[in-house]
């Protein structure tokens, strides 16, 4: 099977219900969602334990808020209890944490310096959903989801230093 279809040379691409262009919000929203997986795991690669366990995690769900973003199914992957899970790995890794003062200058490994980079996409595709939301409804679970996500992923770069 071929890699390419020569469909996209319209500068436009397939959505599940649409073609749009390759710069709709959707579109950008997707594949910010992927840039965030692919440096997820990439830091896997120099994480360890538990980290690497919830990064790996992490990079799954991603799956989940790209379909609910995109309503490919009723019901909502990107539930309370994700975002619940989220606040509990959140204060899981920070009680492990010495108490923060001022900021911090990030990577002084290069597993928290991959983290960082994560968390800072995450923090590009939060404000790439609010465009996104101005145009079309999202549920505001997705919104929580992704702050909570950036929050896990300082909370993981700073454990990983």
């Amino acid at each position: 099977m071929k890699i390419y279809t020569r469909t996209g040379d319209d500068m436009t691409t397939s959505l599940i219900y649409k073609r749009v262009f390759k710069n709709d919000e959707a579109v950008e929203c997707l594949g910010t969602i992927d840039e965030l997986s692919s440096h997820l795991m990439l830091a896997t690669h120099y994480a360890d334990g538990e980290v690497k366990k919830t990064l790996t995690s992490l990079a799954e769900d991603l799956f989940d808020l790209s379909a609910d973003l995109l309503r490919v199914k009723p019901e909502r992957l990107i539930t309370e209890k994700k975002i619940a899970w989220l606040e509990n790995t959140i204060d899981g890794f920070s009680a492990q944490l010495p108490e923060q003062h001022g900021f911090v200058l990030p990577g002084s490994t290069i597993a928290s310096a991959q983290i960082h980079v994560a968390r800072t996409v995450a923090r590009r595709l939060e404000r790439k959903m609010v465009t996104f939301g101005l145009k079309e409804t999202l549920d505001p679970e997705l919104f929580r989801f992704v702050n909570r996500l950036s929050d896990l992923l300082y909370v993981l770069a700073r454990n990983s230093e």
